[in-house]
C-alpha cells in the first residue's frame, strides 16, 4: 500500500515539477529528490531509522546513533525514458533501495564484484555498502520505480570514526 501512495505521490509531484535528469552531475538518474515537502516523508524516515539503520547495524558492526539520512529520491526507469545506469559507486558510506513496484521486465540492481543481479520484489528492500559498484540493470519492459537513499556515517571524519568503531581504538589516524 505505502509502496502505491509513493508512486502514485511522485507522479504528481512531476506533473507540476517535472522529472529531474541532471541532479547527480556524474551519475544522472531521472529523478525527483525526496523531501519533507512530500506528503509520505516523515513515515518513511521513521521507517529508515528503525528498521534500516537496524541493519545496517547488524551487517556492519557499527554505532546506530551515528547514522544519518544524505539524501533520498524516488527514480522511475521507463522504456520511453532512463533504461539503465552505468557502473558507477554511490557518494555515502551506506546506500538503499527500496523497490515500489515489480511489474516490469529486466531491472534490477546489478553488482559488478559479485557478478549478480538482485531484482527485488515490491517492498524490499537492499542495503549496501555505497562503495560496491553497482548499476542499474537494463529495463525491458514496463515502469521500474525506486526509492532510493544514500546514509553517511559520522559527518566529517567519517572514515576516522568508522575505522575507531570497527578496531575500537581511540588514536587512529588515517590519510
Amino acid at each position: 500500500n505505502e509502496c502505491n501512495l509513493l508512486i502514485k505521490e511522485a507522479e504528481m509531484y512531476s506533473k507540476k515539477h517535472g522529472w529531474k535528469k541532471d541532479r547527480h552531475e556524474e551519475y544522472p538518474t531521472t529523478d525527483n529528490q525526496f523531501t519533507k515537502k512530500w506528503k509520505n516523508y516523515s513515515l518513511i524516515v521513521k521507517k529508515i531509522r528503525t528498521k534500516i539503520y537496524s541493519e545496517i547495524k547488524k551487517m556492519f558492526d557499527i554505532k546506530e546513533k551515528k547514522l544519518e539520512i544524505n539524501e533520498m529520491f524516488i527514480v522511475k526507469y521507463s522504456t520511453d525514458g532512463q533504461r539503465e545506469l552505468e557502473y558507477h559507486k554511490d557518494a555515502s558510506e551506506f546506500s538503499f533501495i527500496i523497490a515500489l513496484n515489480d511489474d516490469y521486465k529486466g531491472g534490477g540492481t546489478y553488482f559488478k564484484d559479485m557478478n549478480e543481479n538482485i531484482k527485488l520484489k515490491k517492498g524490499s528492500i537492499l542495503i549496501f555498502s555505497g562503495q560496491n559498484t553497482h548499476k542499474g540493470s537494463y529495463l525491458e519492459d514496463g515502469i521500474r520505480y525506486i526509492l532510493t537513499g544514500f546514509i553517511g556515517y559520522g559527518g566529517e571524519t567519517i572514515c576516522q570514526d568508522y575505522y575507531r568503531d570497527i578496531f575500537n581504538v581511540n588514536d587512529l589516524h588515517i590519510i
